[in-house]
């Protein structure tokens, strides 16, 4: 489930989130095209998702990408997809 916005704030919806995948280092357009994708889903998952593929080595293009081609990936809790993640790194990938 989401957490409940702190008070104060960004009053724009996503600012926040968008931040957060800047930070991870998304660029501008790309932090566009993620936030598109499943606009109503909870902002913790897209960035636990986003971030799971990065720590596997793929590049913000590359992981964006995959997202984009398999957007059900975006609903996986974060425990799932650290385990998935986990076992393709001990599979070498």
């Amino acid at each position: 489930r989401c957490l409940p916005a702190a008070p104060g704030s960004c009053p724009r919806r996503g600012c926040g989130e968008a931040a957060a995948l800047r930070a991870m280092g998304f660029g501008e357009e790309q932090v566009r095209r993620l936030l598109r994708l499943r606009p109503r889903l909870c902002p913790q998952r897209r960035e636990a998702a986003a971030a799971q593929l990065l720590l596997l080595g793929l590049d913000a293009e590359a992981a964006l990408d995959l997202l984009e081609r398999s957007p059900a990936l975006l609903q996986l809790p974060a425990e799932r997809l650290r385990e998935r993640a986990d076992e393709l790194r001990r599979l070498g990938l």
